[in-house]
């Protein structure tokens, strides 16, 4: 099959510059689940597409808003997470649950603003959209309704299981030298599992890739018909191979996909795994250049029905895990990240690579809604 991308578009910052506008600034991206902002006050900040934001719970509602005080440009949060106001280290401005200004200084007289003045100083504030545990930001002044991103049938699923997760999370994060399509290639390649990952996927995760059907039932004369975004997002579920129930398993609530491997491959970043319908597993690819992603990785439970204290082991262990199996991957995406500089050629597709096509044609149709400066590619 003929390929929808190039080398280019992995490669150079005129594609990685394209992206970054039509897909990262103006659609629903993932940026933090609800575990990680339970209390008032807790905070989570990260940089989306250059914007550096931070997402806070403000008496149980979750706000996003541009983390540089209006002050002198500061970070107001400087940790990635953490549990404080809205107060800027610098000179101890202070924002409300709105975003706006409340006091400048212990002594407000040293910079003169009226209460009028001050009242029209606030940070800029982004669209929050929450289906079940997952958070998500739009950095669009005119952000598209989230249907139109994702089907109803997908956010029902979504906000049926991941509303059961636990209150306890284990996060991680890597910064790699590859194009952040690659990895989301890769989740989306299931033909890759039995040959990288043929010792450690299995013994993981009790999954037999390779007896999947879907591998021999694509179609070799593929030809891009619907790039709608809610096409772009995927799931999925293989059946997980019988064993013993873990004892800490019936320590939690069970959900319906229990005894399969539930995949959801959010458009554009986002991989979600459940497996055993008992703990969630969240990759998020964010891109920082053309080539270089931030890979954040996160592991929680299914709500707990009685308290076990080696619940951090099992947590920890679910991380260990995941992380085995991704870091092959890392170790394959760098290595091909290389490769792509390098080469003039084009991609070779198989039939069973409808799914990546899929995902090429849904980009592209994102990239068609804005016209930055036209460069040599």
């Amino acid at each position: 099959m003929r390929p929808l991308l190039t080398p280019a578009h992995y490669t150079t910052e005129h594609w990685f510059a394209q992206e970054q506008a039509a897909i990262f600034k103006r659609l629903w991206i993932l940026v933090a689940v609800k575990p990680m902002l339970a209390n008032h006050n807790d905070y989570r900040s990260l940089t989306l597409a250059g914007v550096p934001l931070v997402i806070q719970n403000h008496q149980g509602t979750i706000r996003a808003f541009s983390n540089i005080c209006r002050h002198r440009m500061a970070r107001i949060q400087e940790q990635e997470f953490g549990n404080r106001a809205l107060v800027c280290p610098y000179h101890h401005w202070c924002y409300n649950e709105e975003g706006q200004l409340i006091h400048t200084h212990r002594d407000p007289a040293v910079f003169g603003f009226t209460p009028n003045e001050t009242a029209e100083i606030r940070l800029k504030q982004y669209a929050v959209s929450i289906i079940g545990s997952l958070v998500f930001v739009n950095l669009s002044d005119e952000p598209l309704p989230i249907a139109e991103q994702f089907d109803e049938q997908t956010r029902a699923l979504l906000q049926q299981y991941t509303a059961d997760m636990d209150s306890s999370f284990i996060y991680t994060r890597y910064e790699g030298q590859f194009n952040w399509k690659t990895g989301m290639e890769n989740i989306k390649d299931a033909l890759h599992v039995p040959c990288l990952h043929k010792s450690t996927f299995p013994k993981h995760f009790r999954v037999n890739i390779a007896a999947d059907s879907s591998i021999n039932s694509r179609d070799a004369s593929y030809q891009p018909s619907n790039t709608a975004l809610p096409q772009a997002t995927t799931q999925g579920a293989i059946a997980m191979q019988e064993a013993p129930e873990l004892e800490w398993q019936s320590l939690v609530q069970q959900l319906e996909c229990k005894g399969r491997y539930q995949t959801f491959h959010l458009f554009p970043n986002v991989n979600l795994m459940i497996i055993d319908g008992s703990s969630f597993a969240i990759q998020v690819y964010n891109p920082l250049a053309a080539d270089r992603s931030e890979m954040q990785m996160m592991v929680a439970l299914t709500k707990q029905q009685q308290d076990f204290p080696h619940k951090p082991v099992v947590l920890w262990e679910h991380l260990v895990s995941d992380m085995t199996v991704l870091q092959e991957d890392i170790d394959c995406l760098e290595a091909l990240q290389t490769s792509l500089a390098a080469s003039d050629a084009e991609f070779i597709h198989g039939a069973y690579e409808t799914g990546l096509l899929e995902f090429h044609g849904a980009y592209l149709a994102q990239l068609e809604t804005v016209h930055l400066p036209q460069q040599e590619v």
